[in-house]
């Protein structure tokens, strides 16, 4: 139905265009302070999606504009934006435009997001001024920007991630559902192994960020692989004067330079940024520290202006930088960590506005983003007696031998006393993209549609070595994986959308756009193959009022819905192969203090699972907007369900292996000092030799052990839900003062459960029975507790979590033009902080609770219960011998306890409980607040002098935890941040 109902738009729009009407819209663009002429001023129609670039004598020429009202957005890089309505049509001869510098100067200045009108859903924009007043260092301090957001001490020791309208320690992998965006290049994390994260933002230069755009609702189907909304930040792009930057805070120095040159002659724009930037962790030992090296090259031109204006961009960014704590005397013992981080992208577009009645405007982007990674370590170690290091690759038994004597040996024997490892990890991953899109722009009358095509392929590999040491002696049991011998995963996405607006009654305005994308993605190497998704999302606005003389004088109301998927990364598509170690023979130790250990070996690829589903997110949307006396509010309510999450689970295969013991040496007759060892590899018979030949060879006797081989599979979780919502109400403004308030704040609701049945040997393979052998129960529980997928489900007296918080921000921003000054106060305050762990299932029971720590038996665990041990059993367990048997374990162990009290024993290792009598109780935190102190101050043209302290009074309240009943200070809890305050300087010149 849904397929139907976008064609019929897309048909009606189609059909109707040739029916619009269109005239010439010209005008000149000059400067509001001397007149000048400004060029490369870029004028959009926001109707139409029509727009025109303004030459060296600022004039402009839009041509097939449609007849009626339309508003002009102006923009320029160091000039304010600027938004006036004309009459396309009714107008003679050129429109004159004057724009205002950027500067204190303005009667508005904004230093907070501001929500972005216009727009069917909930997104927001964060401008200049607001990051230079927020002293920005890493692109994701913008989350405290937004409604209910808090504020940190920022830092690029710590490698941020972006997670939309989501909290800390949720499952549904929200990070890495969050797409970030720069210059249009996507931040991509597919490629990088070990873990399932949205791209780390410290690589990120921000002295050049002129806005950041924040869509937290319902995205264009333009944008694909993502889950959770998208980041897109936009850099510099314009004339300039030289702006140099420094910023100085506790841990943290920051220096930059910005240009634009006009390359004159039409010849474009050309803008250069470069920066330095440092941070270490502790002021009095600044050795150990991260350090980022930004630099960024953007071309710009605009070719046929007169005409059928065609805008080339080409740009070139990267970091050099990384993390060192070798220089750092106070560093235990030598031992240090190394890590290069560096990053380069390049990207082109070509936006063609051919402004025809078939077609609009066309637009073909291209980008490459590559990253190396390489981490080293060098740490002190030591043993007194020799270990056993594994490297072989393949199944069989392996005896361990003397490095000296065989070096290439499949285990060796390591030193003993005192020496260092350096070990490395080495990721190369590489991305690209190529986008090509066409949007048609039609008017039916008073009906305007814009439909919208494209498709885009993107890919995605790994160039690193991997893990890997610098010297076979001293390196330990470990097996190369090479990220380079992966293969890469590609994807070709395919969309359509349309929109549509319609004039109402009175002025009112009904907007209505959907859309519907397709992604193909081709993993090839793979056993996954080719897999096919669908996202339709659709975005309705409807505005009652706008800009009239009233007591409400805007009113307009949005509501959207829409499907987004998340491509899989390649710790799900490929993760490491698995090997099974059992130690096989222990012939104790010779004189030398030396043990020559086997084992049996055997490796297993990670279990491909045919019924893997990529993971997506059901968003909902809705919300209004109004200005009530000159007080602007902005109020949105979500929903996201996240289906499918990845999770990684264990699957136990049965097998068996043959065991020597030490006791089957006592009587062969050969002395310990002449003996050899060997070790069939098939059959893992133990052969000792006398190496002077006075005794024969003998084969010593073994048991036969029955174990498991481990492998990895990865799995669709349960869904999660997340509902909430976000406000800012900006009061109308003191003139008197020149002060104005905004309250903002949001309500915000998590639910995570997870009832999967997995897996699980809590007890440890390694560990023995009632009998002897080895641990031969597996147990498969309902649910995990396990939020990363880097780390495989596992048993837990936790299958979810819940919470609910209320925040709410208080900013007082005053703002004097005349003197070019403005102040903000912001206090942000936590009125409501609950969360708790869950164990419960929707039918039936997960726990019971228990007095002690050490019973197994109680009652049925539910919400209510206080203060209780509680206990989880696995919903069946499985033997050795009949792996597909699953046994209900609460009905067996119960009966065990009174029948087989071995058999009781050994079931109860399955038993997972919670170490505290609190840990299950729910957690209140009592309210809080802290507040931040901001000032930025002009001095003439040329020089600006920021500061900002958090937590400027050094709070000292105290808080009350319910779940266990303490008070404890606000003062290094992490709930606020501890006082930090910085400053910066800038020079215009």
């Amino acid at each position: 139905m849904f397929r139907i109902h976008l064609i019929i738009l897309l048909f009606f729009g189609m059909t109707t265009s040739v029916l619009a009407q269109g005239v010439t819209l010209s005008g000149v663009v000059t400067s509001q302070k001397d007149g000048q002429a400004i060029e490369f001023a870029t004028v959009l129609l926001k109707e139409s999606g029509l727009w025109g670039v303004s030459d060296r004598k600022g004039r402009f020429t839009i041509k097939n504009v449609p007849t009626g009202k339309t508003t002009l957005t102006v923009r320029c890089l160091g000039f304010a934006t600027r938004q006036l309505t004309v009459v396309a049509g009714e107008n003679t001869g050129s429109v004159p435009i004057r724009l205002d510098e950027d500067n204190l100067k303005l009667n508005e200045v904004e230093v907070v997001a501001t929500r972005k009108r216009d727009e069917a859903t909930t997104s927001y924009t964060i401008d200049r001024m607001a990051l230079d007043n927020r002293q920005v260092l890493n692109l994701g301090d913008i989350m405290s920007l937004l409604p209910g957001g808090k504020t940190w001490n920022s830092t690029l020791m710590d490698n941020s991630r972006i997670a939309l309208r989501s909290d800390g320690g949720e499952k549904g992998n929200a990070s890495f559902g969050t797409a970030i965006e720069v210059d249009g290049v996507r931040l991509n994390n597919n490629a990088t192994p070990g873990e399932t994260l949205g791209a780390g933002t410290r690589t990120v230069g921000t002295s050049n960020i002129e806005s950041v755009e924040v869509v937290t609702g319902i995205p264009s189907v333009e944008y694909g692989d993502l889950s959770n909304g998208i980041v897109k930040v936009n850099t510099r792009r314009g004339k300039s004067p030289f702006v140099v930057e420094g910023k100085l805070s506790q841990h943290t120095r920051q220096i930059a330079l910005n240009k634009g040159f006009d390359l004159g002659r039409n010849a474009g724009l050309l803008n250069l940024s470069l920066e330095h930037a440092r941070s270490f962790s502790d002021v009095a030992s600044p050795h150990t520290a991260y350090q980022r090296n930004a630099f960024s090259l953007h071309y710009m031109n605009v070719f046929l202006r007169t005409g059928m204006p065609l805008t080339l961009n080409v740009g070139l960014t990267g970091n050099v930088g990384g993390y060192n704590s070798k220089a750092d005397p106070d560093q235990n013992l030598e031992s240090y960590e190394k890590r290069r981080d560096n990053a380069w992208s390049g990207n082109l577009s070509l936006e063609w506005l051919l402004n025809r009645k078939w077609l609009t405007s066309l637009s073909l982007k291209a980008s490459l983003s590559y990253a190396d990674r390489f981490y080293e370590d060098y740490s002190h170690t030591s043993s007194a007696s020799t270990q056993a290091y594994i490297h072989t690759l393949e199944e069989g038994y392996f005896v361990a031998a003397d490095y000296d004597k065989n070096p290439t040996s499949n285990i060796i024997l390591g030193p003993t006393g005192y020496w260092y490892v350096r070990s490395f990890n080495d990721s190369k991953p590489l991305s690209y993209d190529l986008k090509l899109k066409a949007d048609w722009t039609k008017r039916f009358g008073r009906v305007m549609s814009k439909a919208l095509l494209g498709a885009d392929f993107s890919g995605s590999n790994n160039h690193g070595q991997g893990t890997y040491y610098e010297h076979p002696r001293y390196t330990p049991t470990w097996r190369p994986f090479r990220y380079s011998d992966q293969p890469t995963m590609n994807n070709l996405g395919l969309y359509v959308e349309e929109k549509i607006g319609v004039p109402v009654v009175a002025g009112s305005t009904f907007e209505i756009t959907a859309g519907l994308r397709n992604d193909l993605t081709f993993i090839s190497g793979s056993a996954y193959g080719t897999a096919s998704t669908l996202s339709p999302r659709t975005n309705a606005r409807y505005i009652f009022w706008q800009g009239r003389q009233a007591w409400i004088s805007d009113l307009s109301l949005h509501a959207g819905w829409g499907k987004s998927v998340k491509l899989p990364s390649f710790q799900v598509l490929y993760p490491t192969t698995s090997y099974q170690d059992r130690l096989a023979f222990t012939p104790g130790s010779t004189a030398a203090n030396k043990a020559y250990y086997a084992y049996h070996t055997h490796p297993s690829k990670a279990v491909y699972n045919p019924d893997l589903k990529w993971q997506s997110t059901h968003q909902v949307d809705v919300g209004f907007e109004a200005r009530v006396r000159g007080t602007r509010i902005n109020v949105s309510a979500f929903y996201h369900k996240t289906f499918n999450p990845y999770m990684a689970t264990v699957v136990y295969t049965p097998y068996s292996y043959k065991y020597t013991s030490q006791a089957a040496l006592e009587r062969i007759g050969i002395p310990s000092a002449h003996r050899k060892y060997s070790i069939d590899r098939q059959t893992g018979i133990v052969t000792v030799t006398d190496v002077t030949g006075a005794k024969p060879p003998v084969q010593l006797d073994y048991k036969v052990r029955n174990s498991y081989l481990v492998n990895r599979k990865y799995e669709n979780g349960s869904p999660t839900e997340r509902y909430g919502l976000e406000w800012m109400v900006d009061f109308t403004p003191i003139k008197a003062l020149r002060t104005s308030l905004r309250l903002d704040g949001n309500c915000y609701f998590y639910k995570g459960l997870d009832e999967k049945l997995f897996a699980d040997m809590p007890a440890g393979v390694g560990s023995t029975m009632s009998n002897g052998q080895p641990y031969s129960y597996i147990g498969y529980y309902r649910g995990s507790s396990n939020t990363s997928t880097a780390n495989t489900a596992s048993a837990s007296v936790s299958n979810g979590s819940l919470s609910r918080q209320v925040n709410l921000n208080a900013t007082v921003t005053t703002h004097i033009p005349r003197i070019r000054m403005i102040v903000s106060l912001r206090v942000e305050s936590s009125l409501y902080q609950y969360n708790r762990s869950l164990s419960e299932l929707r039918h039936g029971t997960r726990g019971y609770a228990v007095e002690k720590g050490e019973d197994f038996f109680g009652k049925p665990y539910t919400r209510d219960v206080r203060d209780r041990f509680v206990v989880v059993y696995p919903e069946y367990y499985a033997t050795w011998d009949a792996p597909d048997r699953l046994i209900p374990f609460a009905e067996k162990f119960a009966w065990a306890k009174e029948n087989d009290r071995r058999l009781y024993n050994d079931l109860a290792r399955l038993v997972v409980r919670s170490n505290y009598a609190y840990m299950m109780n729910p957690n209140r935190v009592s309210s809080y607040c802290a507040a931040t102190i901001s000032a930025t101050k002009e001095i003439g043209d040329h020089i600006s002098v920021s500061f900002y302290a958090n937590n400027f009074w050094d709070t000292q309240q105290k808080v009350r935890s319910s779940q266990t009943g303490l008070e404890t200070s606000l003062y290094g809890s992490g709930y606020v941040p501890s006082f930090y305050y910085g400053l910066s300087l800038r020079l215009k010149l």
